[in-house]
């Protein structure tokens, strides 16, 4: 009688076993969203809502040559610029125009007009402007 309660159990474990192991088979092929990206995983899963007085635009729209010739001549004094990246806010350090920071504000939930500044390129003085905007659109 014993043997046949330890075959049981053996039974039992070797089933639950199976199952962590399928477990960590399907999930081990998930993948995880840049560090730029973590926590606004739920808000891209968020269905689109449509609003007249938003602009959307999720993608950064190529350039005709004499918007670029626009941008490397920097107002004097600006230290950042805000632009889209991808559908979100990103920070970019002047002069070298290199990104910055990433953001998790996303440009269609900004109101239209300061969508529009963002498109063009939204410049900031220093760091506490910078801060100031982060604070006042980041959750």
């Amino acid at each position: 009688m014993w043997k046949r309660t330890w075959g049981i159990t053996f039974a039992v474990l070797v089933l639950i076993l199976a199952a962590a192991a399928a477990v960590w088979y399907v999930q081990r092929g998930t993948p995880v969203p840049p560090k730029e990206q973590k926590g606004t995983e739920l808000v891209e899963m968020l269905p689109a809502r449509t609003n007249p007085d938003r602009v959307s635009q999720t993608e950064e729209v190529p350039e005709d040559p004499k918007e670029e010739e626009a941008k490397e001549a920097v107002p004097e004094g600006y230290e950042y610029m805000l632009r889209n990246y991808n559908g979100y806010v990103a920070v970019y350090e002047l002069p070298a125009d290199e990104i910055y920071e990433y953001t998790d504000v996303i440009l269609e939930i900004l109101p239209a007009k300061l969508q529009e500044e963002i498109q063009e390129g939204k410049y900031l003085k220093n760091e506490e402007e910078l801060y100031n905007f982060l604070e006042n659109y980041t959750s």
